[in-house]
């Protein structure tokens, strides 16, 4: 054999095995995702700055999140819905609760009692019948990232999704893999919400098929090799032989899931939405006694544990990404491809000062909350931005980041989706320093016990100042705040407006109308008459003009 045929030879056998190494780089090209999604966590109860205009704790420690913001983009402004179904139900489907393949305003219903007194009395709107969870068959994030050979996993709290325990929807669920965790052991709000029992049946269980594996009590090996290496300043002897934490659970779940993947030739998307800091706060024993030992009061020393558990699985699941398989050396780092997302589903359930009120209101303690973005070489280092990002906007986000075209999607049906976001993600790569999008809305046509009553909301941009105008439906009133000079909400503008405020006042109350009339948004009826409860009058913000 000549030369030039042995040339020809060896070429003829390396072809396919180029080929085949362009093809997995190709396919690895797209950014890994891991999208850590907190419960209750609100704007001040991490210890970073970034994320809360210079309002990190003093008291709830979060190294891992700090971190973290240092090495991404911070938002100030970032937003979710009241509560914990309605944000991860427009998270995962792209829509505002109003659209057709979402229909979830709230937590279980939107007729909730009033705790104070006992019962529902006297109300003048019979509520809209909302949807539990978003629709199986409309297009979701997941179904978005699979267009691009993503595998999907879901892991944690499903409030809003459909899953395998609400109903029969064991055919279409959203992941790839779904391990859901939908109930509190023995469904009952106890400690052992959080806690693994003992039970005779079934051994250590957290009454979920999917991290039971994970609930058995903690070990030496567990102590010297996972929470050791954290020095929390916590005496982790504590916790031998006392039962996991579910937190840690889905930590380690999430772990095990990067290294399985990490070498895989599909990107993975890993979406954990945590159950913690949900009530009933229950921290780990190692913290708790950390904290009780500074002075702090049980209640707090319970929560500042329970924050930092969760800053600490953050950090479990950051560290698999270093180093997926464990070994201690970091070849197989994969943390540059990787997109790391850290948000919260909705304000903090405690005090959230400098902002005004809590889970479960529209003032700006139940809607803001902490979100940082981190993409190594794509995302600068230590950013903040003031842009106003919503639940929304993620699916769309994504779309662009990974190259998908929205446009061309299409339901089972054949019509084409509707997604009601704005991609945020050239404000992420430093492109842009907005998006053009000016005006958020919420909207709740129902009562959740004494937090929030039927109402819209819309958060409008002008320049870069935002406004927020409130409208009442049963009361027919409006309220106005400037909340980029106001955060605390403590100036209803329209009690003395200036005539610029009034310009702005008048364009609001109209967008308002707009966005309520092409969404056909649902208002209740009177119960006095049983008449459908009308929307806001254009310019029906002149009546509270003095």
């Amino acid at each position: 054999m000549n030369l030039l045929s042995k040339i020809t030879t060896v070429v003829m056998v390396l072809l396919p095995l180029l080929t085949f190494s362009q093809s997995n780089e190709e396919k690895k090209s797209k950014p890994n995702i891991v999208l850590i999604f907190a419960d209750d966590l609100g704007w001040t109860d991490v210890s970073t700055g970034n994320t809360n205009n210079g309002n990190g704790s003093k008291i709830y420690e979060t190294p891992v999140i700090d971190k973290l913001a240092s090495q991404g983009i911070s938002f100030t402004n970032a937003y979710t819905n009241q509560n914990c179904a309605p944000s991860r139900a427009a998270l995962i489907s792209g829509q505002y609760a109003t659209g057709i393949d979402n229909q979830v305003y709230n937590v279980g219903s939107l007729k909730r009692q009033d705790k104070r007194t006992k019962g529902f009395p006297n109300v003048p709107i019979e509520p809209f019948k909302q949807k539990k969870v978003i629709a199986e068959d409309g297009i979701n994030i997941f179904d978005v990232l699979k267009t691009q050979g993503y595998q999907t996993a879901f892991v944690g709290k499903s409030h809003g999704t459909p899953h395998p325990l609400v109903g029969d929807f064991g055919i279409d669920l959203p992941a790839d893999i779904h391990h859901i965790i939908a109930a509190p052991v023995n469904g009952k709000r106890t400690k052992s919400y959080y806690l693994a029992l003992n039970s005779d049946k079934e051994g250590w269980t957290f009454n979920s098929e999917f991290v039971d594996e994970l609930a058995t009590p903690y070990d030496d090996e567990y102590i010297n090799t996972i929470l050791k290496p954290y020095h929390a300043q916590a005496d982790v002897s504590l916790l031998k032989g006392t039962p996991k934490h579910l937190t840690d659970a889905i930590g380690d779940f999430s772990v095990n899931y990067i290294k399985e993947n990490a070498n895989d030739e599909k990107p993975f998307f890993l979406y954990v939405p945590f159950h913690a800091v949900h009530t009933k706060v229950t921290g780990r024993k190692d913290l708790t006694d950390k904290y009780l030992k500074r002075g702090l009061k049980p209640r707090v020393a319970e929560y500042a544990s329970m924050i930092e558990l969760l800053d600490q699985n953050v950090g479990k699941i950051n560290g698999a990404l270093k180093d997926p398989n464990g070994d201690g050396n970091y070849d197989d780092d994969i943390t540059e491809n990787t997109i790391f997302i850290f948000y919260s589903d909705n304000g903090g359930l405690r005090e959230n000062d400098p902002l005004k009120g809590r889970k479960g209101k529209l003032t700006e303690g139940g809607l803001r909350v902490p979100l940082i973005f981190r993409y190594p070489n794509v995302i600068a280092e230590n950013t903040i931005s003031n842009q106003a990002v919503h639940c929304i906007d993620f699916l769309p986000t994504f779309a662009e980041l990974v190259g998908v075209d929205l446009s061309k999607l299409e339901k089972k049906d054949g019509s084409n989706p509707k997604f009601e976001g704005a991609s945020f993600a050239k404000v992420l790569t430093g492109k842009e320093k907005r998006i053009s999008r000016k005006n958020l809305f919420w909207h709740l046509p129902g009562y959740m016990d004494e937090r929030f009553s039927p109402s819209t909301l819309i958060q409008t941009r002008i320049g870069d100042e935002y406004y927020k105008l409130f409208y009442f439906y049963e009361t027919e009133e409006f309220e106005m705040y400037n909340i980029t000079k106001d955060i605390s909400e403590k100036r209803n503008i329209l009690d003395n407006p200036t005539a610029t405020e009034i310009e702005i006042a008048l364009q609001m109350n109209a967008d308002m109308l707009a966005w309520l009339k092409s969404n056909k948004a649902p208002t209740g009826t009177w119960v006095k008459n049983g008449e459908k409860v009308p929307y806001p009058k254009a310019n029906h913000v002149h009546k509270y003009l003095k």
